[in-house]
């Protein structure tokens, strides 16, 4: 599965199928109003799981829910590019997602990605329903979006429950789907079968520390300087040893500069306050902070180098 994200299901199982095992087998319901500070306020309303009772959210009035099934009803119609492999929730049910397989291409040799179509929905009022193109570098596990050059980072599904329009909107979706796919490969390859020079190794390095992180006390005078030149250089380290032990077996190139780094973000375990659970970092990795940056590294690498 997806870096063990969900419930993983057999590749055999239709959409519906998956449904009945992927522990989403439940709805929610949008109450008449609300109580705040013990005062009914009847301009909200709230989104409560009914297997739980648990409120989820305070949505508008005009807040119109999306309840599971009708997801993977909707996913039936993907069946034709991408397969059930996993699927499940986080947060209690705020945010949930059906992760759809579809095909795989090979940066450079021994250099597999997997591509990805995630559908990602929420039952808090704070994430509509899309499909997110995502993928998944096999040599290292790292997650890549798909969609780099435009502003939104996800394919929006107007939501409806006509049939013939449900219809169209799923080959509307699988259209832009293909199309994101091809233009990332060749974004990809273009990064993988270019050269990089040491020097231009260690550039790239400094250059993507000083524009994600912070800039670089090259001559520390103060504690604060010297702490926050010793943490580039361990960070520096790190990216410089990743890409050595990759191109042990991987041609040097761009690409695997990116994803030196992008491995350091997705896959760091943090020192100090509470630690993510395993399916919230992987959902960081894949629709949150981690996932930004991962491909604000990639774009920066287009740009540059």
């Amino acid at each position: 599965a997806w870096h063990g994200l969900g419930t993983v299901v057999e590749r055999s199982m239709s959409v519906m199928d998956a449904y009945d095992k992927s522990g989403l087998g439940w709805e929610v319901t949008k109450s008449e109003g609300i109580t705040v500070d013990g005062s009914w306020a009847d301009e909200y309303r709230g989104i409560v799981r009914e297997d739980t009772s648990e409120v989820l959210g305070i949505v508008s009035t005009r807040y119109k829910p999306v309840q599971n099934h009708e997801v993977f009803d909707l996913a039936q119609y993907f069946s034709s590019v991408a397969t059930v492999e996993s699927a499940g929730s986080i947060m209690g049910g705020r945010r949930n997602y059906l992760l759809l397989h579809s095909d795989s291409f090979e940066a450079t040799s021994k250099d597999m990605m997997e591509k990805y179509m995630c559908l990602m929905w929420g039952h808090d009022g704070k994430l509509s329903l899309t499909v997110k193109p995502t993928s998944i570098r096999v040599v290292c596990k790292n997650t890549m979006d798909m969609v780099l050059n435009e502003k939104a980072t996800g394919l929006s599904i107007r939501h409806s429950g006509d049939l013939e329009t449900k219809m169209a909107e799923a080959r509307r979706i699988i259209t832009q789907y293909k199309k994101t796919g091809t233009l990332f490969e060749i974004e990809v390859k273009a990064l993988a079968n270019a050269t990089i020079s040491h020097d231009g190794l260690r550039k790239f390095f400094f250059n993507a520390y000083e524009k994600f992180y912070e800039k670089i006390p090259t001559s520390p005078t103060t504690e604060a300087e010297g702490v926050a030149h010793e943490k580039a250089c361990h960070t520096l380290l790190n990216w410089e040893n990743t890409f050595e032990e990759e191109t042990n077996e991987i041609l040097p190139s761009p690409w695997v500069a990116v994803n030196a780094i992008t491995n350091f973000v997705q896959h760091r375990v943090g020192s100090r306050g509470r630690k993510a659970t395993p399916d919230a970092h992987a959902f960081n990795n894949l629709s949150g902070a981690n996932a930004k940056l991962s491909r604000d590294v990639m774009k920066f690498a287009l740009e540059t180098i």
